[in-house]
């Protein structure tokens, strides 16, 4: 059974027609590319996978669930990953704390819990941390993990993102632009780092 199945998606913006009709099923721990020029509509479809966009017409199902029915804020705890093409990181907070967020879409802290300091809200948070670190040194990080994101070169950036996604233990991760803006060497790198990804993380 695919994992994802995007089935005659469409989405209209006025006149523009964005997406017509794309259908297309992925497979448990498959690698998908989806090639086109800019204004193709890739990001587009990302968008309306990841329910950032509602399509206008279409069905699109993850591991079975109907995703046009989950509010936005479901989908990463639904288990969907993503990066973005325009790096969507906080430039003030550390590396480290870019990381921790990606974890907190699966706590269950809220904000009384939180003023309260309830103790199992230190635990969790600690587990987030634990987390994060175990990710920066998969992904060679962890000599930048205090370091505020802002001033730190584009590739770098482009893995703390990669990174952030994996710490919501997605079982899908949309890569959005992965390679734009690297080099040979940095793309050659990234390639092994998501052959690594499906290799040891499923």
């Amino acid at each position: 059974m695919p994992i994802l199945s995007v089935q005659d998606v469409s989405m209209r913006f006025g006149g523009i027609i964005a997406l017509d009709r794309v259908s297309f099923d992925i497979e448990p721990r498959q690698i998908v590319g989806l090639i086109g020029p800019n204004g193709a509509g890739k990001t587009t479809l990302f968008n309306c996978v990841s329910r950032l966009y509602t399509p206008s017409a279409g069905a699109i199902t993850f591991d079975g669930t109907p995703l046009l029915s989950i509010a936005p804020y479901q989908i990463a705890g639904l288990g969907i990953g993503r990066t973005f093409q325009n790096l969507a990181l906080f430039p003030t907070q550390t590396v480290l704390q870019n990381v921790m967020i990606g974890a907190h879409s699966r706590t269950r802290s809220d904000f009384l819990s939180n003023a309260l300091k309830l103790p199992w809200v230190a635990r969790e948070e600690e587990a987030c941390r634990a987390q994060a670190e175990e990710l920066l040194a998969f992904l060679e990080l962890r000599a930048v993990a205090h370091h505020p994101a802002a001033g730190l070169p584009f590739a770098t950036l482009k893995r703390v993102e990669l990174a952030r996604a994996l710490a919501s233990r997605p079982r899908l991760v949309l890569l959005d632009e992965p390679a734009g803006g690297l080099n040979h060497e940095e793309v050659d790198a990234l390639v092994a780092v998501i052959g690594r990804i499906r290799a040891d993380r499923g």
